[in-house]
């Protein structure tokens, strides 16, 4: 199962969508996250809409930063467990049954404010007795 996490830096414009477009097509995971999207949720759904990319989780931006999507193909067995705005959790099951999860983790952009995200990910460990 290949899984693909990029910080796309704003997807809301037509060359960023192509190179998305393009990785997809060269690389075919069935999961993709993507974190600094810079869309609203409804304008993400519609970009995975657009990409052919069955389901999607969006979290809106805030302001003019931010924003995270995690995307996934209906081949792929993806129960969210959480999201904020600086994660999307979720547990996967993989071809043999078992099941993984599958973090995607937007960290605070303020150096000031990585403490925040490290209890994030310690919270997020903790939830959970899978890898």
């Amino acid at each position: 199962m290949k899984i693909l996490s990029w910080n796309v830096r704003g997807l809301g414009n037509a060359r960023m969508f192509l190179a998305l477009q393009k990785i997809l097509q060269q690389q075919r995971p069935l999961i993709l996250f993507v974190c600094e999207t810079k869309l609203m949720a409804k304008q993400m759904y519609e970009t995975s809409r657009k990409l052919k990319i069955d389901n999607c989780l969006a979290v809106n931006r805030n302001g003019k930063g931010g924003g995270l999507a995690m995307l996934w193909y209906n081949e792929a067995n993806v129960h969210v467990t959480s999201y904020s705005n600086h994660h999307i959790d979720a547990r996967v099951q993989r071809e043999d049954g078992s099941w993984m999860r599958c973090t995607g983790i937007y960290g605070h952009p303020e150096m000031a404010q990585k403490h925040h995200t490290w209890i994030l990910l310690k919270r997020l460990a903790g939830l959970f007795d899978i890898p």
